[in-house]
């Protein structure tokens, strides 16, 4: 699998995005931003000193992970993560992160429900171990995550990838952390995986209630 990172500053709308296309049927995942093959170090440093001077350490670390989770854990397509603005909404203040997953669920074994605990599992989780402090983030309250995926049928990942030109059908998924949230994590009153159940989620617009996965779950966005 060759991996691209590629590094765009946007000044007008504080959008910096860090992007990896995924290709080849035999992907090795990578475990840091460096390992990217065509990763320059110094466009990395560049792009991350900016996250970090607007909105913090924790901001580069999800920023950071979130990336590294999505292509480990079943990105067929690009990837890529963008730190946007600070979105003010029921009452607090969300620093709104968008991830390109690059994952493509196979919507006749996994619906709606199912793909937003199987993004929370494998992503947004791992990502938030990360902060074992709790989460700080200069001028919010918390984390606004949209995790961008797709949504189709398909019988096994072969029959998806000879098909790969057809995706299928956009699906938005934004789950809201706040620092609160997750203080009750650090202070052990919460598990990560539990902390679901009690974060607004929304599915292209819509708030659901999503419970954790089943402890006998398949986390994979497809059949393996």
């Amino acid at each position: 699998m060759r991996c691209v990172l590629f590094v765009a500053a946007l000044a007008a709308s504080l959008c910096a995005p860090i992007s990896a296309p995924a290709a080849g049927p035999t992907p090795v995942p990578p475990e840091l931003l460096d390992d990217l093959p065509s990763a320059k170090p110094q466009d990395v440093a560049r792009l991350l000193r900016k996250v970090r001077q607007r909105h913090g350490e924790d901001a580069v670390v999800v920023q950071t992970h979130l990336l590294l989770n999505a292509m480990r854990k079943g990105s067929v397509l690009a990837t890529g993560v963008r730190v946007e603005r600070v979105e003010e909404m029921l009452g607090k203040r969300w620093l709104r992160i968008v991830l390109e997953t690059g994952f493509v669920f196979d919507d006749s074994t996994r619906d709606r429900i199912q793909r937003a605990q199987i993004l929370w599992a494998t992503i947004m989780e791992p990502t938030l171990a990360r902060l074992q402090d709790g989460l700080q983030v200069e001028k919010a309250d918390g984390l606004l995550v949209e995790m961008q995926s797709f949504h189709r049928p398909y019988r096994s990942t072969d029959e998806l990838r000879a098909s790969i030109h057809e995706p299928g059908a956009t699906e938005a998924t934004r789950f809201y952390v706040s620092g609160a949230d997750l203080d009750e994590v650090v202070r052990g009153n919460r598990t990560l995986r539990a902390l679901l159940a009690d974060v607004r989620t929304t599915i292209d617009g819509q708030a659901l209630a999503v419970g954790p996965p089943r402890g006998d779950e398949v986390l994979t966005p497809g059949p393996e």
